[in-house]
């Protein structure tokens, strides 16, 4: 096997936190994930129901509901087809070019002011303030109003549950009526109270003597000397009174614009024109540095992601750019397509639910062929065969007529599967792909999967419950807890040396590992609620071998070795020596003989 360090890193994912809006509450599903996926290697991603497991993957292929975003990280895909940018100044192009430079050039001066600019809007936030109320108020406030929501909610999902025609649920349901009307009440005094709060404060600002007279003032003498400085040319050589250093900037910043959004229909690049003038004008008026290339990822990335300019070839009249691809910031359905299918495809767990009953197994292959590659309807049905024989289809010519409801589950898996790798991904996720597969099948899946991967080289990711089948199949492992990665480590590593509470816990929940008139282990307690904030670690309350430290600060990523870390205080060298439990010790051969029939 490969080390990493010998292996390409495919997908990075850096600080990487999604969140979803939930009928009006914010639930942190990831939180502040960082994770390497490398090139033909295979990693389990293993953990609780509802640790965010799905959700984790779903977030760097583009699956990710409608209700979730992504609030913070980066996730970079390395793929030189895709970042290797091309566009031809044809002459709309060219006048793209010219209007962005323009722009650009227009609003430089706009930089002149940015001292002022940023002591204005300082000045003007702290007048907000003497007017309003304080954060430590507005925040107390919040907390309060929000209390108040979470009961009404409640109470009304309750009454939900409550049958009218029932007497006694009738006086329940009226009882609850009536606090949910006093609950309501309450809120309203409580508004009410902090609005006649902070118009007391706005009337104590303007009656304070000469305070806004004062500020007045200084905000004319700011805006003055502001407007002064804008119009001071740098070099009036030129008409925006710009030196030739700006002036160059513009010119490379306005090629990264063009090659960074040409590659969209006019009519999204006309609509993206309009972000594009607010965004660097805001980043010019304040003084952002746009030679900063993290400045330009964000301004540029209100439109698309960025492509750098890499230079202009005259041969072909064209520029020539690379892109970083931050799937993070990837927003149009033209861009999920070149790496959804292509790039990162994904095996369900139900294969009856992804196939479409009254479309034949080949059309459904076929159609994804024709969506994402370059080729006619014959050579797609040629290719659709082709794979249909890899993923084990007897006779594939034949069956390729053939409706889901005529193949077995298994063979509706191989299917879904063929649908996966028709387009030659470079990441293949596996969610609990043999879960609705009897033991048998899911030994067929899981080898079918494995030769396919020798075969067309690509890196596997599977999402399981089954740690028996990430023993035999995995080289590496992250165990996921609360929407964090806890452990990540060789699968050696994670079943000989696991280092963190929750694997712990985790492994000694095996059924397998249960003796004849014994308990079968569990984890005591529940998993933190995702709507508030985790404060310690968030395994604690449910971890036996918690400090006092686990519930105040949460702990860092510790390294074990130069491919095994653990996010847990026990390995502070302060920390009490505590050792793995012994009835997980030697794990991984227990765990492969008891899965002989996933042996390969």
């Amino acid at each position: 096997m490969a080390s990493n360090n010998d292996r390409k890193v495919l997908l990075s994912l850096k600080d990487v936190e999604v969140k979803f809006n939930v009928r009006g509450r914010i639930l942190t599903a990831i939180r502040r994930v960082s994770l390497d996926i490398y090139e033909n290697e295979v990693l389990a991603i293993v953990g609780e129901s509802g640790s965010g497991k799905s959700v984790l993957t779903k977030t760097f292929s583009g699956m990710l509901e409608s209700n979730g975003f992504i609030s913070n990280g980066t996730i970079i895909l390395s793929d030189d087809e895709l970042s290797e940018t091309d566009v031809v100044l044809t002459p709309f192009n060219k006048r793209t070019l010219a209007r962005y430079q323009e722009m650009l050039n227009k609003y430089s001066k706009l930089e002149r002011g940015a001292k002022e600019f940023n002591l204005i809007q300082e000045k003007k936030r702290d007048i907000q303030a003497a007017q309003s109320l304080s954060l430590d108020e507005q925040a107390e406030y919040e907390v309060r109003l929000k209390k108040f929501k979470d009961e009404i909610v409640d109470k009304n999902n309750y009454i939900q549950t409550l049958d009218r025609h029932n007497a006694e649920d009738a006086a329940e349901m009226a009882k609850v009526k009536a606090q949910i009307a006093d609950l309501a009440a309450q809120r309203d005094a409580m508004i009410l109270e902090n609005k006649n709060l902070a118009e007391k404060r706005k009337a104590e600002y303007n009656h304070e003597t000469g305070r806004a007279a004062q500020d007045a003032a200084e905000l004319a003498e700011l805006e003055k000397q502001r407007a002064a400085k804008i119009e001071t040319p740098d070099d009036p050589s030129n008409p925006y009174g710009l030196t030739k250093e700006v002036l160059d900037r513009n010119e490379k910043i306005a090629k990264e614009i063009l090659l960074s959004t040409a590659r969209y229909s006019k009519r999204k690049q006309f609509g993206f024109r309009s972000k594009l003038n607010k965004a660097f004008r805001v980043a010019m008026e304040s003084g952002e540095d746009l030679n900063d290339p993290k400045v330009l990822n964000d301004v540029i990335g209100v439109a698309a992601f960025r492509v750098e300019y890499r230079g202009y070839d005259e041969d072909t009249n064209t520029l020539r750019g690379y892109a970083i691809i931050d799937c993070a910031k990837v927003k149009d359905s033209e861009d999920w397509q070149k790496i959804r299918g292509c790039r990162i495809a994904t095996v369900f767990q139900d294969p009856m639910t992804s196939l479409n009953p009254v479309i034949t197994i080949g059309k459904q292959i076929q159609a994804v062929i024709l969506k994402h590659q370059k080729c006619s309807k014959v050579e797609a049905r040629k290719r659709a065969i082709e794979i249909m024989g890899k993923v084990g289809i007897p006779d594939p010519e034949s069956r390729f007529d053939d409706y889901p409801f005529e193949y077995s589950g298994g063979m509706r898996q191989r299917i879904v599967i063929a649908i996966a790798l028709s387009c030659q991904p470079k990441i293949l996720i596996c969610d609990e792909p043999t879960t609705a597969l009897d033991v048998t099948i899911q030994a067929q899946i899981l080898r079918l999967i494995k030769e396919l991967q020798e075969d067309l080289g690509f890196t596997t990711v599977y999402i399981t419950h089954d740690l028996g089948v990430v023993a035999n199949v995995a080289e590496r492992v992250a165990v996921l807890y609360a929407g964090q990665i806890v452990e990540v480590g060789s699968v050696e590593e994670i079943f000989y040396e696991p280092k963190h509470p929750y694997t712990w816990a985790l492994l000694s929940s095996l059924p397998q590992l249960c003796e004849k008139g014994t308990d079968l282990f569990f984890i005591p307690g529940t998993p933190p609620s995702l709507y508030n904030k985790i404060k310690g670690d968030a395994f604690a309350p449910r971890n036996q071998y918690a400090m006092a430290i686990d519930l105040e600060k949460e702990p860092p990523m510790i390294q074990v070795s130069p491919t095994h870390w653990a996010k847990t205080w026990l390995l502070d060298p302060r920390a009490p020596k505590v050792e793995c439990p012994r009835n997980i010790t030697n794990l991984h051969e227990k765990m492969k003989r008891l899965h002989v029939d996933f042996e390969f």
